[in-house]
């Protein structure tokens, strides 16, 4: 039932957001913030319900007319009232050109209108219209105008933002999520004991400075770190900035003086660049210098090789032992070790090669598994009486979020707020620093698989559904860390939970693809098909979990032809052309492994509809000849059954393909092949055909089709086409037995 909020939410919403500002961050508020709180609150409700509408607009420049709202008695002293309290002003020539962006096409007519020089059509389009206006319609000309007296700028966006930066931890944060929370589109956690996130003003400033820097070089792919002298851009070195004060300052400086760096090094120069004019040599130092300010590791490892390829080797050896004497972070320290073997012990390939060479499976799988690369090896091995699971990074992050959850969502634990869904130990990377004992404690408690699969079962059944910002909850969570657990020693997984504990932000990605049990031995595998890439932090993850005791292994995918691979090619006659609107009255399947036709499978479907006169002439199937066929839930286990294992084809997949998941949809089921397209493929292999249809390439390979338009027929037509197809892709592909080793590696 859709739920309906009262006449002033949007100003209950505000008055909220405003109590948590004056209740837990008063100390952090810089004067101008102090001053719009105390005068908001002191206002009459017009006014305050007429800025609050404007405060949740997108854009900044308002219509007058756009703040007429039933609930508001006078609207128009309201906007009087903001305007004296210069919370609203009129457009200024600095913000004149993004105002005009904001006009509508019959703004810019009028405006063009109302001047005499300028020719246009009204059948142009709104861009060249704009364009026109910007070039040929001054600011004075413009607020002499009657549109810019119906037009207010909204002069608090600072104010606004810095508040909610206060209450979010982010600028993502927006005042509509309060209204999402009342309608029940967004959950929040609930009873959080609320609190400041910065614990002085000078940290909460810097953070919002770096944060802001960070975050509009990311979305908006421009810098401000220059300052304006008669719009001449000035270049600011990283030197000349502001100090981070606080972890979080720090984190965005960190990143942001990484990103500046790599942009200022790049082959195409970024737009932002080119106003500056640097020479080459200019942008490289510039860049070292923005490294340099850097605390990333990719940014320290980006520096190292350049000052190595700039000859300055023996400092940079001085530095690489160094790091790895007293190491900042896994990720440089891995860096360190391997450059230093590379570069000066002569060792030829790099730490992440070696690993890759490490891979003790490589099987080869049919092309139409490419985007399921790690799902088709998990069925390959559940073909093979294998217990395996797609895991990745879901299965640590779950069992790390349910062992700790007490201590992560414990109601005194650090938080922002309700909105806050990631723990406060999560967001800061410090869960083992703030809470040695409890979790020493823990964890010594939970030292027998007993005893750590019965906590993990209480936790995930008290807490089940609950936002958490750590893993998402799936119906079959218990069952895989159930598997987890049984099959491997406490000691592994207690050393990677403390691990996870410990750097948080290290170990929580990365992990490998997949969890297999074989004889009673529990192994996770890495899948790298043909053209992928080992990347450092699953290096780093996986190198944890050895050391933890875990098997950890590589296991190679390769592309080509595999005549063991089954495929049923499926025809069905439907009561229309639309999935979601019409049913399936007949399913034909013909199962093919090696070109051999292996097994059939038919049958008619009761529709629970009547059929069309015209589907009737089309296939021959009318209501009569359904009336006592099964309806589709009574061969839906049939049907996954027979299809399990296998790659799904037909002409024109994703007509059949759809319909079939649509069934299994409205019984609440999921339903998903691998898929091949007859009609594709044989363009493909036989180009230049006149038509692609079933009945002309039936005619035109003189395939015998004994009645078109009905499920069975067209099913081994089609299937005769994928024999066609197998065969040109035989001439190009290696073909290889399912499961055959190409290399056993020590």
């Amino acid at each position: 039932m859709r739920k309906n909020l009262p006449t002033f939410y949007y100003l209950d919403h505000f008055n909220e957001f405003i109590g948590y500002i004056e209740a837990h961050c008063a100390a952090l508020l810089r004067p101008d913030d102090r001053a719009f709180v105390n005068r908001f609150l002191v206002q009459d409700r017009d006014t305050q319900c007429v800025l609050v509408r404007a405060l949740n607009r997108k854009s900044p420049f308002i219509k007058i007319d756009s703040l007429e709202y039933a609930e508001i008695n006078d609207e128009q002293t309201a906007i009087a009232n903001c305007m004296n309290n210069k919370w609203f002003i009129s457009v200024t020539e600095e913000h004149f050109t993004a105002c005009l962006a904001q006009l509508t096409k019959v703004d810019l007519l009028n405006l063009l209108a109302k001047n005499s020089t300028l020719k246009f059509t009204k059948s142009a389009s709104k861009g060249a219209l704009l364009t026109l206006v910007q070039n040929g319609v001054a600011y004075r000309e413009f607020m002499g105008s009657e549109l810019a007296k119906k037009i207010v700028y909204r002069a608090i966006d600072d104010v606004l933002e810095y508040l909610l930066f206060l209450f979010f931890g982010h600028l993502h944060g927006r005042l509509n999520q309060f209204s999402m929370r009342d309608l029940g589109i967004m959950r929040t956690r609930k009873n959080v004991t609320a609190g400041a996130r910065f614990k002085h003003c000078s940290a909460a400033k810097s953070a919002y400075f770096w944060a802001k820097l960070k975050y509009r070089d990311k979305y908006l792919a421009n810098i401000p770190i220059f300052v304006h002298n008669e719009f001449i851009p000035t270049f600011i070195p990283p030197a000349d900035l502001p100090e981070a004060d606080g972890a979080l300052a720090l984190d965005s400086k960190d990143e942001f003086c990484w990103s500046i760096g790599k942009q200022l090094l790049a082959k195409v120069e970024p737009e932002w660049l080119v106003p500056y004019g640097f020479s080459v040599e200019q942008k490289e130092a510039f860049a070292w210098s923005y490294l340099a300010a850097s605390r990333h590791p990719k940014a320290q490892e980006k520096l190292l090789r350049l000052r190595y390829a700039a000859g300055a080797k023996e400092e940079v050896e001085a530095e690489l032992l160094a790091i790895i004497s007293a190491p900042e972070n896994e990720q440089i320290l891995v860096f360190a070790e391997d450059f230093l073997a590379r570069k000066y012990h002569k060792k030829k390939t790099s730490t992440l090669t070696d690993w890759l060479r490490t891979a003790k499976r490589s099987y080869v799988f049919e092309e139409v598994h490419k985007n399921r690369v790690e799902r088709a090896v998990v069925e390959f091995y559940t073909g093979q009486g294998l217990v395996s699971y797609k895991t990745e990074n879901e299965l640590f992050k779950s069992l790390f979020g349910l062992v700790f959850w007490d201590i992560l969502f414990a109601k005194n634990a650090p938080a922002g707020n309700e909105f806050d869904t990631r723990p406060h130990y999560i967001i800061h990377n410090n869960l083992y620093q703030e809470c040695t004992a409890q979790v020493d404690g823990l964890l010594k408690k939970l030292g027998t698989y007993k005893a750590l699969a019965k906590h993990v079962v209480q936790q995930a059944t008290l807490h089940y559904g609950k936002p958490n910002g750590i893993f998402r909850w799936h119906k079959n969570i218990i069952k895989r860390l159930g598997c987890l657990l049984q099959y491997s020693d406490i000691k592994a997984v207690q050393g990677i939970l403390f691990a996870m504990a410990e750097n948080y932000a290290l170990y929580h990605d990365g992990f490998p693809d997949i969890m297999v049990v074989e004889d009673n031995a529990l192994r996770f595998e890495e899948i790298k098909a043909t053209g992928d890439v080992l990347r450092k932090n699953q290096l780093i993850t996986m190198a944890k979990l050895k050391e933890c005791g875990f098997t950890v292994d590589i296991t190679q995918v390769q592309w080509g032809l595999n005549p063991q691979q089954p495929y049923v090619v499926v025809d069905i006659e439907t009561t229309g052309g639309r999935a979601e609107q019409h049913r399936i009255t007949e399913i034909g399947i013909v199962k093919v492994i090696n070109g051999q036709e292996v097994d059939r499978w038919q049958t008619l479907l009761n529709p629970q509809r009547m059929i069309p006169k015209n589907i009737t002439q089309l296939t021959g199937i009318d209501n009569a000849l359904v009336a006592d066929a099964p309806v589709f839930a009574e061969i839906a286990d049939e049907l996954a059954h027979f299809t399990q294992g296998c790659v799904f084809v037909a002409h024109n997949v994703n007509f059949d393909f759809s319909f079939i998941k649509a069934e299994f949809q409205r019984l609440d089921r999921h339903y998903s092949r691998p898929k091949l397209c007859t009609v594709r493929e044989m363009r493909k292999a036989f180009p230049g055909l006149a038509s692609y249809s079933l009945a002309n390439l039936t005619r035109h390979f003189s395939i015998d089709m004994t009645r078109h338009h009905r499920a069975m027929s067209d099913a081994v037509a089609a299937a005769a086409l994928l024999h066609l197809v197998n065969e040109k892709r035989a001439e190009y592909s290696v073909a290889l037995d399912s499961g055959t080793v190409l290399s056993e590696l020590d």
